[in-house]
Parts: structure tokens; sequence; C-alpha cells
């Protein structure tokens, strides 16, 4: 994964839900210029922040032995902007969960106010479709399961 739009994970439980934590940096330059003199979260990044959350959801269940990717976004709904130092908190529950993917269901609130919720479908590739993108273990490297104490 390249870049990462989540700072920890709060709470994971297998196979039904995890939570974990953003706060909106103020030193990036996505929000220099999204929008210039009052910066915001780009919606995009949110959503991103859903997928990571859910996909390592996805990941803990398959001990992450196969990539996890974002397969399609069923529905993503934007209630309140975020700004720099927000603290963001996001859940990621199981709503279906099958051998060749799953369907995830997202949202993220800060303090008590509602700043978006999704559903998201992911497909888990097998080693084909994993060599077929040109790369093994390219979603759940290393270095990335460590960050997060998940390996």
């Amino acid at each position: 994964m390249r870049w990462i739009h989540i700072d920890d994970i709060l709470e994971l439980k297998e196979g039904e839900y995890a939570r974990a934590v953003k706060t909106v940096p103020s030193d990036t330059d996505y929000l220099e210029y999204h929008y210039p003199g009052f910066p915001i979260m780009p919606h995009s990044l949110l959503i991103e922040s859903m997928a990571q959350t859910a996909g390592i959801l996805v990941g803990k269940s398959i001990d992450f032995k196969k990539d996890v990717i974002l397969a399609k976004i069923d529905r993503a709904e934007f209630f309140s902007i975020t700004r720099p130092g927000d603290r963001l908190i996001i859940d990621a529950r199981v709503e279906e969960m099958r051998e060749e993917g799953a369907c995830m269901e997202c949202r993220i609130v800060c303090g008590d106010r509602a700043v978006a919720r999704s559903r998201l479908m992911f497909a888990i590739l097998d080693a084909r479709g994993s060599e077929m993108l040109g790369a093994k273990n390219f979603v759940f490297p290393s270095g990335f399961l460590s960050r997060f104490k998940l390996q």
C-alpha cells in the first residue's frame, strides 16, 4: 500500500468489525490545494480511509495470505466536511464475507458528528489474480502489517 490514510487500528474483531483513527493532517500538499484558504479532507480520501480499515478487516479473516482490493463503491454519502486537526473514527462492519470477496458497511464520525458512510465491496485475489496485477502481497506488505501490529 503506497499511501496510508489511517493512523492506528483501535479495535479489530475478526469476521465482525474494525475501528481505526485518522487525524486530518495540516501539512500535506493535497490539503494546500483542496481548497486554497479553506482546506478540507477530499471525499475520495475519506473513502480511502474507510477502504483501508475495511480491507484490513477482510485481510485479517484470511490471515493476510491473499491480496484484498477494493472492487466497488456501492454507495457513499458525505454529511459534513473535515478540516485539519479533526480526529476521525472509522468503523467497518462485515455485511457479507465469502471466499472470493466481501461486502462491508463503513462510517466515519468526528466526535458526535457524522462525516460519511459507505458500502464497499472487496475482491480477494488468488495467486493468479495477484500475478496478473504484477505483484504479490502488494496490499499487505510486512512493513504495513508490523506498523499496525497485525503480524
